[in-house]
């Protein structure tokens, strides 16, 4: 199921301690006046493109545009546990994303985040990222997207070499049992002791690993089974990604926030994210959306910086 030379580290401790972290602003309390800030995705977040409801693709927009708002759909839970089964199936006849010779799992995404205050919501302009993860064994890994200054991280650079960072293989080195693997995810939780609800955080930490790693189709097979049986999932169809692709959706909402997993309808090939408020808050009324993610390629490399052909 995971790759031999793995070292036994927790899930995700690494990814989370990067520059860009996904759920950051769910683990602080918002004061009652908030200054401007980024919500920022995990590295596992590549990069965004932004979407409209109806399939077209916005362009990059100045700080200061309208918010993107888009329709809050009905979801439906009755399905969801059909519909993650049926592409746990799928997955268990799927090839190994992670044969073959290289060193490093290599990324490149896009994707916009939206920037929170006083105020509604607004994205920042569309870019593109690219991250090498070590494959086997932990070390330095690299990290390549325009220049940015996130509010609450400071400079980020093109170009920032990630030191010490958790292998792909310990990423994907989890629990074959869903039962199994959701009870780890819910410990971190507990451990942690602040953030999401469980429920909540189960669902994050699955999307962190589907989006920004390569997973056996083993370990996929117990991801998609475990989401299963996370109360409140939900289907939500006719979804557009940040590349414009439609698909659907696994969804999950808490704190008026609904974050959606979006995959291909046919394939059940993963795509991207999106994340939006499904009522009226401080940082606008239903349907502001908060980030949009679209995974463009995935890859082994032999050597850190190295592109594959695309």
């Amino acid at each position: 199921m995971s790759e031999p030379t793995a070292p036994q580290v927790p899930a995700m401790s690494a990814l989370r301690r990067q520059a860009l972290r996904h759920h950051l602003m769910n683990e602080i309390e918002r004061p009652a006046r908030r200054p401007r800030r980024m919500l920022v995705l995990a590295p596992a977040a590549g990069v965004l493109a932004v979407a409209v409801a109806a399939g077209a693709i916005a362009q990059p927009w100045a700080p200061d545009s309208a918010p993107l708002i888009v329709t809050v759909e009905q979801g439906d839970r009755s399905g969801a546990t059909l519909l993650l089964n049926r592409m746990a199936a799928a997955a268990a006849d799927t090839p190994d994303p992670t044969s073959g010779e290289g060193e490093y799992v290599y990324i490149r995404s896009r994707g916009a985040f939206a920037e929170l205050g006083d105020g509604p919501a607004r994205l920042q302009p569309v870019h593109e990222r690219e991250i090498w993860i070590p494959r086997n064994e932990r070390g330095d890994g690299l990290l390549r997207q325009p220049f940015l200054n996130v509010p609450i991280i400071g400079v980020i650079p093109e170009r920032e070499t990630l030191t010490d960072v958790t292998p792909n293989a310990a990423l994907v080195d989890l629990p074959s049992n869903p039962d199994a693997l959701l009870e780890k995810l819910y410990r971190e939780r507990d451990e942690r002791g602040r953030g999401n609800s469980r429920d909540g955080a189960a669902f994050t930490a699955i999307g962190d690993i589907l989006r920004e790693s390569l997973v056996p189709p083993q370990t996929t097979v117990a991801l998609y089974q475990a989401a299963a049986k996370i109360p409140g999932v939900e289907v939500v169809r006719g979804v557009t990604d940040a590349a414009g692709r439609r698909g659907v959706a696994v969804a999950h909402t808490e704190r008026s926030q609904r974050k959606e997993w979006i995959f291909d309808e046919q394939t059940y090939e993963y795509l991207g994210e999106r994340s939006y408020l499904v009522a009226d808050t401080a940082d606008g009324p239903a349907g502001t959306v908060l980030g949009t993610t679209a995974v463009l390629q995935r890859a082994v490399v032999s050597n850190l910086g190295q592109r594959p052909e695309r």
